[in-house]
């Protein structure tokens, strides 16, 4: 009888060739529902942006220049409370009150549910940008839109460079002039509201300037009114980027 020439495949090497199939397989799979994971995300983030650009243009006529089309806004949306313009950002955006702060975390100016959420009052204030302190929360998107360009004001000299956002109420225009930049916990002191005694007003500034990161020259007193711009930070866990601004009538 002749043999057989060659050496028959052992067991050993069918079982890793198969294995580094299965392994080729599951990274395929892993790719592709990344980039189809990918796909979506830029999608989301073109079609949220495209959707309060188009909220923009049925606010105002052209370029923002104060003059806020807040009947219009409350046809959209009657939880509407004011506007926010920083010429050096991408930040142009409504702002609303809602009865609670969980709504606005996932839904959009226009009702639909969205991972850019709205900027929004503390539902705990009794008469946002009327009283001592109002805080506005908005999200810190990947892609840089919403509240993300506030992480730029950690730097002193952008602030120098750009001192001030623009806030339209129904009732009156705004400059919000940027005094303070803080990175604090989500359970800060600095997201006390509705403070009433001018002592507790004092308490208030002097921690806010005691835990910030830098202040600027604007002075503050107890009778100005206070905006804080809050969004989330992501140096650890649960922190803040908050800018405390004060409000001067245009």
């Amino acid at each position: 009888m002749k043999k057989r020439s060659g050496k028959p495949k052992s067991m050993k090497s069918k079982i890793r060739r198969a294995a580094e199939d299965i392994i080729i397989a599951c990274l395929l799979v892993i790719m592709i529902f990344s980039a189809w994971k990918l796909y979506n995300i830029l999608k989301d983030y073109k079609s949220n942006q495209a959707e309060y650009d188009k909220i923009s243009t049925q606010s105002r006529d052209g370029e923002f220049t104060g003059d806020i089309d807040f009947d219009a806004l409350r046809k959209i949306n009657p939880d509407v409370v004011a506007w926010i313009y920083y010429e050096s950002s991408v930040i142009d955006y409504p702002i609303v009150q809602g009865t609670d702060n969980d709504k606005y975390i996932y839904t959009r100016f226009d009702g639909e549910e969205s991972g850019f959420g709205c900027l929004f009052v503390d539902a705990a204030t009794e008469s946002p940008f009327r009283q001592f302190n109002t805080i506005v929360y908005g999200h810190h998107m990947k892609n840089g839109s919403m509240f993300a360009d506030l992480k730029k004001l950690k730097s002193p000299e952008y602030c120098r460079q750009h001192p001030r956002l623009e806030l339209i109420t129904p009732e009156g225009k705004y400059h919000l002039e940027i005094w303070a930049f803080l990175n604090q916990p989500s359970d800060s002191k600095i997201y006390e509201t509705n403070i009433q005694e001018e002592s507790e007003r004092l308490s208030y500034i002097e921690t806010a300037s005691e835990l910030s990161l830098y202040t600027t020259d604007i002075a503050i007193e107890p009778t100005d009114r206070l905006v804080v711009l809050s969004t989330c930070a992501y140096e650890y866990d649960q922190a803040r980027y908050m800018v405390v601004c004060k409000m001067t009538p245009w």
